[in-house]
């Protein structure tokens, strides 16, 4: 069973409900790559999967770069990485929840792996020029759970 705890909450907690629900289902499903560290990639692919399911009305998309407006536009400090590199940092959110080719935006969710060692800055500040400059209804910063930690995850809702 998931136990999502919610650091700042807004109003709305519906779509909260939704990643609860389909993190339950990565736990059940998808254990396997919870217990062993798997890349973050690996692991924001599966749960997006999770999403989609619940979310039918919506595109659920990992690392989208499809904008009508080039996200190099947005004021935002990027490192460069590689595809090799698997604890890569880049201006791409982890997942998106939106309607391609609107300005309909629900989510973008960053991940971290309870294990994680980096900084969580960046992705704070890649969350807030989500929410500012594309206007996504929810950004999102979710830890998972993964080795001794599974079913421990946290979201920290960014204003």
């Amino acid at each position: 069973m998931s136990h999502l705890h919610v650091l700042k909450t807004t109003s709305d907690s519906t779509f909260l409900k939704t990643l609860d629900q389909a993190l339950q289902t990565l736990i059940e499903q998808d254990r396997f790559l919870l217990k062993r560290g798997a890349n973050e990639r690996a692991i924001s692919f599966r749960l997006a999967l999770h999403l989609q399911a619940l979310l039918p009305e919506w595109n659920v998309d990992c690392e989208y770069n499809c904008w009508e407006t080039p996200c190099h536009y947005m004021k935002q400090v990027v490192t460069g990485t590689t595809s090799a590199a698997t604890e890569a940092r880049t201006i791409f959110p982890d997942i998106v929840v939106h309607r391609r080719g609107t300005a309909e935006n629900l989510a973008a969710i960053e991940i971290a792996k309870s294990t994680n060692r980096f900084s969580i800055h960046q992705d704070i500040k890649k969350l807030k020029a989500y929410k500012t400059q594309l206007g996504y209804q929810h950004t999102l910063l979710l830890s998972i759970g993964v080795d001794d930690d599974i079913g421990n995850s946290q979201v920290e809702v960014i204003a």
